[in-house]
């Protein structure tokens, strides 16, 4: 059993968990790919509210492990994208194996380099994975 959840998924011996918040395993599950259920979740939950299309654009600002299977997902659907995040190995990560372009955000230029990118338009949506308590991110998808 997978299963997620604040004040549900809990390290004991015995836990009671919500249907809706758990999938039954088959017997010959790798819980090593498992383990990623719930964080490819609120990946595929950000996507799904940006409603993005093949071929559209999406800008993902933090590159964490969320942000990077957000990236992920995003080019196997046929879209675009963009990561930003503040930090140097997680830019060159997603440069490497989620994004189709990848900046630092405190590189000068990111607006026009995306701007330039996609003919002027800019992205089509923008989902931020960062955790922060700045107001940059927000700020910066305007």
């Amino acid at each position: 059993m997978a299963c997620a959840g604040g004040g549900y998924a809990n390290h004991a011996e015995i836990v009671a968990v919500p249907p809706n918040l758990c999938v039954k395993l088959s017997p010959d599950a790798d819980l090593r790919a498992a383990c990623y259920n719930t964080l490819g979740a609120i990946a595929l939950q950000g996507i799904r509210q940006a409603d993005l299309r093949l071929g559209e654009s999406c800008a993902v600002v933090g590159l964490g492990l969320i942000g990077q299977l957000t990236c992920l997902m995003l080019r196997a659907s046929g879209v675009l994208a963009y990561g930003i995040d503040i930090d140097q190995a997680a830019v060159e990560t997603a440069r490497n194996h989620s994004c189709d372009e990848a900046w630092l955000r405190s590189s000068a230029g990111v607006a026009n380099d995306i701007s330039r990118l996609t003919g002027g338009l800019g992205v089509d949506a923008v989902i931020i994975t960062a955790a922060t308590s700045s107001l940059d991110p927000v700020n910066f998808a305007a």
